[in-house]
């Protein structure tokens, strides 16, 4: 028997019929023109990749700025907060040593005195119109207190020559009083204070001081303005033997107790 006829395999290309055979190949061939449109189309695939690379670019720097400024400001406040407090630990003790040498109080040191009083009164109106009367008298004189006011002629380191200087006001007919009191003085005042006082009251009174006593009275250097002063009219006194001098001394060795 005959074997019927094989029948050719058409298939079309570029829409043109063309018959298959093994000898072609199993997919497709494409032709110049569908080439060159891949080749267009993958030419504006790579065009409009590039433009969105491009598109994205300024967004992504702009990005890494804000992440590159955020990591170097918190860098810098760490580096900030752990400095800082390392310089201000460092000026404290300075600062506070120095604070407390302004703050730190004058050490006070009381001393009781005997006072020769003139007189109390309830103002100082009345207290001055007295203390007029002392000053005419060429005597000293101060004004302590507010109500009552107290007024003082003189001092002295004992309750006797406290007295003894007392009896030299009752010549010009006034009388007094004699009684001890605290004084609040610089420590470092006390001792010439007290050798002031000392002497004055002993020099009023008609005794004389040795040269040790002058020159210890010479080793000091008050830096109370009216004890200073005091120490002045002392010397003067050495030198002149003038009484002026000494109730003078007098006089500001009393503005201590104000």
């Amino acid at each position: 028997m005959d074997k019927p006829a094989k029948k050719a395999i058409i298939i079309k290309v570029n829409g043109k019929e063309q018959p298959y055979t093994t000898a072609m190949s199993a997919l497709p061939q494409w032709s110049s023109e569908q080439n060159e449109e891949q080749s267009e189309e993958q030419h504006d695939f790579i065009e409009w990749d590039k433009q969105y690379k491009t598109k994205r670019s300024p967004w992504r720097s702009f990005l890494f700025a804000i992440a590159l400024a955020v990591v170097l400001g918190t860098s810098f406040g760490f580096l900030v907060l752990t400095i800082i407090p390392t310089a201000e630990k460092t000026a404290s003790p300075a600062t506070l040593q120095q604070e407390q040498k302004e703050e730190a109080p004058i050490a006070q040191r009381t001393e009781t005195v005997f006072v020769i009083q003139g007189g109390v009164f309830q103002d100082e109106k009345a207290a001055n119109v007295y203390v007029q009367k002392i000053k005419a008298q060429q005597r000293p004189s101060v004004m302590i207190g507010k109500q009552p006011v107290y007024v003082f002629l003189g001092m002295a380191l004992t309750k006797e020559e406290a007295k003894q200087i007392a009896s030299l006001y009752e010549s010009l007919g006034i009388d007094t009083y004699v009684k001890a009191w605290n004084v609040s003085i610089d420590e470092k005042e006390s001792e010439p204070f007290v050798m002031a006082v000392s002497a004055i009251s002993r020099l009023l009174n008609g005794q004389q001081l040795q040269n040790e006593q002058w020159k210890q009275l010479q080793s000091y250097s008050p830096h109370n303005e009216q004890v200073k002063k005091a120490y002045e009219a002392l010397f003067t006194f050495r030198q002149s033997n003038d009484q002026k001098q000494l109730w003078k001394a007098q006089q500001h060795i009393l503005h201590v107790l104000q």
